[in-house]
């Protein structure tokens, strides 16, 4: 006998009519021929499935995970249509903010793009566009990122949402620190912690990122000693309950700090903490960024076969991933490695491998380091008009980046390589050059974590 439902009743209390979500878990169920126990397992009870499935219930991230696993079907599937109701949007930002904790920033990504492109509450809509921010400066984005978070911000600064608005200055901060515009990062870190205060936000992770991107503008500029005590106040300010991806872009803060000091037994042991945790976290990249770190104070120290060790490391995970932007770098590191070591032909190789690998890049930076370890090997080969070409086109680009202790590091191995063919003057102008450089306010070669991004 067919029951006729009662007008205005809603249709989610009608069995035979489950919302979306309800109706996907259903048909996959049936299709796979299993039984509301056998899903449910011991995870939850037989009848809160049945409830889910008729919309009366919605799942936990958690919950839904386990369905999924159990169901033999990605996640992504039962949130096709996030529109559908405003608990399935929730879920699909949760499963986003997830997926960028676990290093997936492709599928964050695509599934707050999917949300977006849909007409959803202002409130959600400013969060996700906050997540899909995160997600593009992840695949290193940047200038992407920037537009959806000064749209972002203009909704929350007229809704008033004092906790979002921090963090929303804080990532628009790091966009601006990632573009190399140190000045405008300061600006936005400066208006997150402001706001922070006068509104009396009480979220003490939210104040130790910001306050550890604060410290890593001293890094960048020269200043180890305030950018130590930066990193120490960012931990005192959670030190119980900081995330661990944030703690690692600290630690690594904190090893660049006393690299720069001088300090490299601390140094070393603050970059082998962070990274440990993010190879826990199986964040690639900047697990690759901290082997090219490790790697530099390494050499500096003559300890060459351990620094190769972690630049094979690097570049072979990262190109299991696709980067073109660190691997550049590590390539380079093994090329001066071999060098350090005696293996000229070897070096050669590799930085003919690093030029090649940089012409693809777009970070600049990956094109000074490689020229600058290609007028070395190209002089320890004899070929004295290609290392000057090499040192040249290093210093050419590195004009063009705000980066003083760069300039200062590329013209004193010129300067190196020119004394040692007995061009004295030319030697004693360079030398000249790299003094002035280093003494110059600017910031420093190797790149600080985004703490999280």
């Amino acid at each position: 006998m067919l029951t006729k439902r009662r007008p205005g009743r809603p249709i989610a209390d009608d069995p035979g009519a489950p919302n979306p979500l309800g109706r996907r878990i259903r048909q996959a169920r049936q299709e796979l021929g299993l039984s509301l126990a056998a899903v449910a397992g011991s995870d939850f009870s037989r009848a809160f499935l049945n409830q889910i499935e008729l919309g009366r219930a919605q799942p936990s991230t958690q919950n839904l995970r386990i369905i999924a696993r159990r169901l033999q079907r990605p996640i992504d599937y039962f949130l096709e249509e996030p529109g559908d109701s405003a608990a399935a949007l929730e879920l699909a930002l949760a499963e986003a903010e997830m997926s960028l904790l676990h290093g997936e920033g492709a599928r964050a990504e695509s599934l707050v793009a999917r949300m977006l492109a849909r007409t959803i509450p202002i409130e959600l809509r400013t969060r996700a566009q906050l997540t899909l921010a995160v997600a593009l400066m992840k695949q290193g984005r940047p200038q992407e990122a920037k537009p959806v978070l000064e749209e972002a911000i203009v909704a929350a600064e007229r809704l008033k949402w004092h906790q979002l608005l921090v963090e929303l200055y804080d990532r628009l901060g790091s966009v601006y620190y990632f573009l190399r515009r140190p000045h405008a990062a300061g600006q936005w870190f400066d208006r997150a912690l402001e706001r922070y205060e006068s509104a009396s936000v009480a979220d003490p992770v939210l104040k130790a990122r910001v306050l550890g991107h604060r410290a890593n503008l001293h890094y960048v500029a020269g200043q180890p000693i305030e950018a130590i005590a930066a990193y120490e106040s960012a931990i005192a300010a959670a030190a119980q309950v900081l995330d661990m991806p944030a703690l690692a872009g600290i630690y690594e803060g904190l090893a660049l700090s006393f690299q720069q000091t001088g300090q490299y037994a601390r140094a070393l042991s603050y970059a082998q903490k962070g990274l440990r945790i993010f190879e826990t976290l199986r964040d690639v990249r900047m697990a690759g960024q901290l082997r090219l770190n490790m790697g530099d104070m390494l050499l500096q120290q003559g300890r060459v076969s351990e620094a190769e060790r972690l630049f094979s490391d690097g570049a072979e995970h990262l190109q299991r991933i696709g980067d073109r932007e660190l691997v550049p770098h590590l390539v380079a590191g093994m090329a001066e490695s071999a060098l350090e070591a005696g293996l000229v032909e070897r070096a050669s190789e590799l930085i003919e491998e690093a030029i090649d690998l940089s012409s693809r890049s777009s970070d600049p930076l990956a094109t000074v380091a490689v020229h600058r370890v290609g007028g070395r090997v190209a002089h320890a080969g004899g070929r004295r008009e290609s290392a000057h070409r090499h040192f040249e086109r290093a210093l050419e680009v590195a004009l063009t980046i705000d980066n003083p202790d760069l300039r200062a590091r590329v013209t004193y191995d010129f300067a190196r390589v020119l004394e040692a063919e007995g061009d004295s003057a030319q030697a004693a102008l360079r030398f000249r050059q790299a003094y002035e450089a280093g003494r110059a306010d600017g910031g420093r070669a190797g790149a600080v974590s985004e703490l999280d991004a």
